[in-house]
């Protein structure tokens, strides 16, 4: 067996922490959500907010050269740190990252369909869907192996090189493709459907 079939099979060691990582990520949508509806009238403010925000990146003035880079490496740093953090913080650190990501994308797909006159849905399906189910599954894979490994390192396992493979042979591969997608698919989408 390859090493790469081996460590997607041990994914089923850890798959309900995987499902729960979902379920916490999809409340903390629904809580962004409603957030964005009770603020709904401020949105011109929440643009103005996120534009200033954008263009501040503490790489320089303005988005990044290469944005795909920019993105992976965002999206491999917080991956990485779910993963191993959880385990020294008894999952609070990936409990946080899935709530703040969860409560922002659900803010900002409802801002974003009150600014620009569209449905929600329609923000989820063409402006986050298509880069997000990976990223997304990345996410939820290094924070369920993060529940998974902590548990197994309190009971005195020595866990670090199956953690490193989960990440270097599983989550890191999602993260490529994620960033790929949503560097050069998901602007395509946006400007074709929502623009």
């Amino acid at each position: 067996m390859t090493l790469f079939k081996k460590e997607l099979y041990s994914v089923r060691h850890y798959d309900r922490q995987i499902a729960i990582c979902f379920a916490i990520f999809a409340v903390a949508v629904y809580v962004g959500y409603i957030l964005a509806v009770l603020l709904q009238d401020r949105a011109e403010d929440y643009y103005s907010t996120v534009r200033e925000i954008i263009l501040s990146n503490p790489f320089g003035q303005g988005l990044p050269e290469n944005i795909f880079l920019f993105i992976l490496g965002r999206n491999a740093l917080v991956s990485f740190t779910a993963l191993v953090l959880g385990i020294f913080t008894y999952n609070i650190w990936p409990v946080t990252i899935l709530l703040l990501n969860g409560a922002m994308s659900g803010f900002a797909a409802k801002m974003q369909a009150v600014l620009f006159h569209h449905y929600t849905f329609q923000i989820w399906l063409f402006g986050l869907l298509p880069h997000g189910v990976i990223e997304l599954g990345a996410l939820f894979l290094a924070c369920g192996a993060s529940f998974y490994f902590g548990g197994l390192r309190r009971q005195g396992e020595f866990i670090w090189g199956r953690l490193l493979g989960t990440y270097f042979m599983l989550v890191l591969p999602l993260l490529v493709l994620a960033a790929a997608v949503e560097s050069f698919i998901t602007p395509l989408l946006i400007h074709r459907f929502l623009l």
